[in-house]
């Protein structure tokens, strides 16, 4: 059986559909039939009239909760209202 995350219980509040606040991809933090915690991220250009979709592991150790984009850990953390989530190189973000 897979040893639990040491945030599970920060991840599993942060399940569900979150809206960028400074136009950044909108977000939703899932949780896989393996256990493990993902970032679905959704951009939409307006311009081409085209959405796209990407997927990030989420990891989590002592020092926290971070997404893996590309060859960068971004880290997430709990934000104070009125917003709730941050990643970092991303912003803030809304739960939907």
């Amino acid at each position: 059986m897979k040893e639990e995350q040491p945030y599970s219980n920060i991840l599993s509040s942060w399940q569900g559909a979150w809206i960028s606040v400074n136009g950044n991809p909108d977000v939703y933090i899932l949780r896989a039939y393996d256990g493990n915690y993902y970032l679905l991220a959704y951009s939409y250009d307006k311009e081409s009239e085209r959405g796209s979709f990407s997927l990030y592991d989420i990891d989590s150790d002592e020092s926290g909760c971070f997404a893996n984009i590309g060859m960068k850990p971004c880290e997430m953390t709990s934000e104070e209202h009125p917003y709730g989530l941050y990643i970092t190189g991303w912003g803030s973000y809304m739960k939907d």
